[in-house]
């Protein structure tokens, strides 16, 4: 068995900088997960990094690098790739494209890590790194199916694997953020963490459109790849936490290949 765990973890910049009770009680659960987990590879896939109109890219650098300015703290991190990985994901998986930059190989091989994987990558130390961009596809089924074949390609891998779906659920929560007010904000993020209770997607694979673009999540295509891989490997996701941070939620889930046998 090498895929080892699963998780939903957020990336709004409070989860480290902990200005109120609610992140620094996200900041230690996340800890918590990340203390256990001795995956020598993460597969992240965020929201923020690449993003391919008709495919899902999978960065194939050699070398991933990012920096980050926060209140009070500034984070600098620099991995290197799985690239035997990638070239396994990128085989089995149609609807994935690669991704260079710069050169195919060697030191100038280098591509920009964004906010989306700093943030969350930044529990878990130094390990190697399979980073692929959100896609935004619009057939909801291809994405559940990446999903099932990302949870297979996986388990064939030699090495020990975590995954991290990057994503911050609806931002429409407050009428003095960015995107402005709208009620289906708490309606999506209640139905998101009654799906990851309940371990039943339906009602989120069918969402209507209109909901999620009031909502304005950035979680929905993420939360879809997560139901095809806990689909496809008959697991059981656990809840740990969720809050708003002024006008956008953050939710902690996550799944133990483990806890299947």
């Amino acid at each position: 068995m090498v895929l080892k765990n699963v998780y939903i973890i957020p990336h709004g910049d409070e989860i480290i900088t902990q200005p109120n009770p609610e992140s620094a009680h996200m900041n230690r659960k996340i800890k918590e997960i990340a203390r256990d987990d001795t995956s020598d590879t993460i597969v992240i896939i965020s929201p923020h990094s690449i993003r391919l109109s008709k495919m899902i890219g999978v960065v194939n650098t050699e070398y991933l690098r990012g920096r980050l300015r926060l209140t009070g703290k500034n984070i600098f991190q620099i991995f290197k790739s799985d690239r035997e990985l990638n070239s396994l994901i990128l085989k089995n998986i149609d609807e994935t494209e690669e991704v260079l930059y710069i050169t195919g190989e060697g030191k100038s091989s280098v591509f920009p890590l964004d906010f989306g994987s700093i943030i969350p990558l930044h529990f878990f130390g130094k390990r190697k790194i399979s980073l692929i961009g959100q896609s935004r596809l619009r057939e909801r089924d291809r994405l559940i199916d990446f999903g099932r074949k990302l949870f297979r390609t996986t388990m064939e891998y030699g090495g020990n694997v975590s995954i991290i779906l990057s994503a911050d659920q609806a931002h429409t929560h407050s009428i003095s953020g960015p995107y402005g007010y709208s009620s289906y904000s708490k309606y999506y993020d209640d139905l998101v963490v009654k799906s990851i209770k309940e371990n039943n997607f339906s009602k989120l694979v069918d969402l209507d459109e209109h909901i999620i673009e009031e909502a304005k999540p950035d979680s929905y295509w993420n939360i879809l790849t997560f139901y095809g891989i806990i689909d496809e490997g008959k697991l059981k996701p656990e809840f740990k936490y969720y809050y708003v941070e002024r006008y956008f939620g953050m939710m902690l889930a996550s799944t133990r290949v483990q806890d299947k046998q």
